[in-house]
């Protein structure tokens, strides 16, 4: 693989092109350079807009998409990523009156980064260091812009948004391995289908709906979108991408100044190698009680304390942090670390709070399900379940260690339960039929206070009553000053999605421990 001589820069130059764009606005840039936003005179929304800009107006080459790395650096070759980074809007009290440095470590991603297209025919891509991805992805150049903004917004709008950093991006030989993982599992998955199948048009009709098949066993990549067949005849294909989860990794690592790697003992290149070591661990501690975890393991916690049993697997698994999900191959992996506490007979599993509901996607009318937040963070998230049973209520130091279980969500969860509260919410608020509702005693009738003194009220958002995906207030009081968000003019509490406790007991009564 070569580049063209106009794509061929020495190290210096590409640190003073960088360092002389940021802190500038993409317009400002732009204006001197090719002048990409003129395109939105004519189109308001124009995909990849920011990385137009990037590429044609400061490193001055033409865009393309050619399975090849963008760009030369020193002779190593090296591809060039756009990619947009903004503080959560549940951290945005805590970075008031910060200095720059400051706020920018509470950057996360805005989403997942795009490496290359799928190579479906295995014969040209047997080996993962050869492989276009592998070649597309080893080095990367990623140059960040913030997003300032909490709504969708047109494509003109990115004149606005700001150059706030970049960086040279080399994988980890633990990340190499998990990436080589992934990439083996499509790679062996599309050449069973060209093996079964000689005819075209039956392969891929074999393949569609491979890349939710797929899903649960990738750890650090996606593949989007799915592969489908479009009404014209031809097939949608998707590409590979870096999951937001882990570029989340990336973009903290950056611009707190380090990567900061809470990791496993042993770490893992695979689903099927976690697997293996919690069933380990479950042959080691299974049946142990909470009183004789914490003399075998050495727990400090009080088993009384609210996160004792996972006290108990940071333990097991050796790992040196105070919560299961500061543990950097769970983070990157999109898993969510959550014990469980349940009776003999499997029951009382509490609702698990999930992530904050971002509304600025759920506002815009234009935006499909599967390109929706939403979607991604249920596609992206698995959940591993260390379990336990409580054998008496009032003694805590009975209950026992039972073992791992692990589930992602299927396809059939995210087009059924989780679609159906993401329209329902929708047309809330779309219809101007959002309100909030006033809570009442049941006894006396009367509106009940809450402790600010106000009206006890919430928005009329699907509930837990009828909804296994629901929408749920937090804040650490339930006062005027806290509703700090607005959705068609009506103040409220942050708001945040919730899972059914019932469905996670159903799901984990169904799979059998690891």
């Amino acid at each position: 693989m070569a580049v063209s001589e106009d794509r061929k820069y020495t190290g210096q130059y590409v640190y003073n092109l960088l360092e002389g764009v940021k802190g500038r606005t993409l317009g400002e840039v732009d204006d001197v350079g090719s002048r990409q936003f003129a395109r939105t005179e004519k189109s308001s929304k124009i995909t990849g807009i920011a990385g137009d800009v990037i590429e044609q107006s400061v490193f001055c080459y033409d865009r393309d998409s050619k399975q090849e790395c963008d760009i030369e650096i020193d002779g190593v070759l090296t591809e060039l990523k756009t990619t947009g980074v903004r503080v959560p809007k549940t951290d945005l009290a805590k970075v008031r009156g910060k200095s720059w440095e400051e706020y920018s470590s509470y950057f996360s991603a805005k989403e997942g980064i795009s490496i290359t297209g799928v190579t479906f025919e295995p014969s040209i891509q047997r080996d993962f260091a050869t492989s276009h991805f592998w070649e597309k992805s080893e080095r990367l150049l990623i140059v960040f812009y913030e997003y300032a903004s909490y709504d969708v917004v047109p494509a003109a709008a990115y004149r606005d948004f700001r150059i706030v950093g970049y960086c040279y991006n080399t994988f980890s030989e633990a990340e190499k391995s998990q990436l080589r993982s992934d990439w083996e599992i499509v790679r062996d998955y599309l050449a069973e289908r060209y093996d079964a199948y000689e005819n075209a048009e039956e392969r891929n009709r074999s393949l569609v709906g491979f890349t939710h098949v797929l899903r649960p066993q990738l750890m650090l990549i996606e593949l989007v979108p799915g592969f489908k067949r479009r009404n014209n005849g031809s097939y949608q294909r998707p590409r590979y991408r870096l999951k937001k989860t882990f570029v989340d990794h990336i973009v903290r690592g950056h611009f707190r100044g380090n990567r900061e790697e809470v990791s496993l003992g042993h770490s893992f290149s695979s689903f099927a190698e976690l697997d293996a070591r919690c069933h380990a661990l479950a042959e080691l501690y299974k049946g142990k009680t909470l009183a004789e975890l914490k003399e075998i393991l050495g727990v400090e916690l009080d088993i009384s304390a609210k996160n004792f049993t996972s006290g108990c697997i940071i333990k097991m698994f050796g790992a040196d942090c105070k919560r299961l999900n500061q543990i950097s191959d769970f983070t990157k992996a999109g898993i969510i670390a959550k014990t469980i506490t349940i009776t003999p007979s499997g029951g009382r599993t509490e609702d698990m709070k999930l992530a904050s509901v971002d509304f600025s996607e759920w506002t815009d009318r234009d935006i499909d399900f599967e390109d929706s937040a939403v979607y991604s963070y249920f596609s992206e998230h698995s959940f591993l379940c260390p379990v336990f049973c409580e054998r008496d209520k009032n003694d805590a130091s009975g209950t026992t260690f039972e073992g791992f279980k692990r589930f992602a969500f299927d396809e059939d969860f995210l087009q059924g339960e989780v679609r159906r509260t993401w329209q329902d919410a929708r047309n809330l608020i779309h219809r101007n039929q959002l309100v909030l509702e006033v809570q009442y005693n049941k006894r006396t009738g009367m509106p009940i206070l809450n402790n600010s003194g106000g009206f006890k009220a919430a928005p009329n958002l699907p509930k837990s009553s009828a909804y296994t995906v629901f929408f749920r207030g937090g804040a650490k009081d339930s006062s005027e000053a806290s509703k700090t968000e607005v959705v068609n003019n009506i103040r409220m509490l942050p708001q945040f999605f919730w899972l059914k406790g019932s469905y996670i007991t159903s799901e984990l009564e169904k799979l059998p421990y690891l």
